[in-house]
């Protein structure tokens, strides 16, 4: 009788030391995994954790508070609020990031996407103000929009419809936006405390360094090295080192977060809140799979070629 072909994580799964180089045990481990759509994955039972695993995630960190103080920073703006509703607000929502994270990506759709926080709604910011809309609501239709996405796999569909050939476009577009407005960022910074040479150096220090960790094929590494490195710099060349706010949870009651004269001091959403934030949730919801190409092209220079499911989706 043949022998019943293994199917399963738990069951293909291998010893770190059966393999000569830890790059290949890493790649065995990523053609193994099995995910269930819309069930339980496991851990040790369909996926595993490797100390590998912390760089993504702390690179995935250091990119959700800068994304979501960006993105708070102009709505707090444009509400008059303060720097220090930013700092709670960032708290809370990253809370709330990590229970989606691990609820989502961890064990409910391992496969799926997690959408983000996306850099070129910025700039519609002061429309949405404008047009009378209203953070919670923006924020509960982009929900309502992205489960009828998922649901329908409409994702897949949408990246379908988008096509390879604006995958370039958009990692150019993206790419240049994002760096255009960081260096400006990091340059005014220098320059507000007489010191515009840390931008320069940072800036030049940072970009061999991710040609070097892209010469040793260790891009994956890039984001928490980079910024580790770009603080030392700074630090080592006279800038100040301090924190503007202490540890600490933020507010958990909705009362607070919106009420008349608390948290965003715009009370409860109504009718016309909705209706005015639906073109703007259902653009969020449309650039979400187009936004993923960008995320692809670094899943497949870095994952092995047979893992065409892992990298796929929903």
């Amino acid at each position: 009788m043949a022998k019943e072909e293994k199917k399963f994580y738990k069951d293909m799964r291998k010893k770190a030391h059966e393999f000569e180089k830890r790059s290949e045990y890493l790649d065995h481990e990523l053609k193994i995994m099995s995910f269930k759509r819309w069930r339980f994955n496991l851990p040790i039972r369909d996926w595993g954790v490797e100390l590998e695993d912390w760089v993504p995630a702390l690179a995935a960190t250091i990119g959700k508070v800068v994304m979501v103080t960006a993105m708070v920073a102009v709505f707090a703006t444009e509400y008059g609020l303060d720097a220090a509703f930013v700092a709670e607000n960032v708290r809370w929502e990253l809370l709330i990031g990590a229970l989606f994270v691990i609820l989502f990506s961890a064990l409910l759709m391992p496969n799926a996407n997690l959408a983000g926080t996306h850099g070129p709604m910025i700039p519609l910011i002061p429309l949405i103000a404008a047009a009378g809309g209203h953070p919670l609501s923006l924020g509960l239709m982009v929900a309502f929009f992205g489960l009828i996405l998922a649901f329908t796999k409409g994702g897949s569909k949408l990246m379908t419809l988008t096509g390879v050939g604006v995958r370039g476009g958009l990692l150019i577009y993206l790419g240049a936006v994002g760096l255009i407005g960081q260096i400006g960022k990091l340059e005014a910074w220098a320059a507000s405390t007489d010191q515009g040479y840390i931008s320069f150096a940072v800036i030049g220090i940072t970009l061999l360094i991710y040609a070097y960790l892209a010469k040793l094929k260790l891009r994956w590494v890039a984001i928490p090295v980079c910024s580790i490195i770009a603080g030392v710099v700074a630090f080592a060349l006279g800038a100040e080192f301090h924190f503007t706010t202490t540890p600490g949870l933020p507010h958990m009651s909705p009362l607070y977060w919106w009420g008349e004269t608390t948290g965003w001091q715009l009370g409860w959403p109504n009718l016309n809140q909705f209706i005015a934030v639906t073109p703007f949730a259902l653009l969020a919801v449309a650039m979400w799979s187009p936004d993923y190409l960008g995320h692809r092209v670094f899943q497949e220079l870095n994952y092995p070629k047979r893992c065409r499911r892992r990298i796929d989706g929903c």
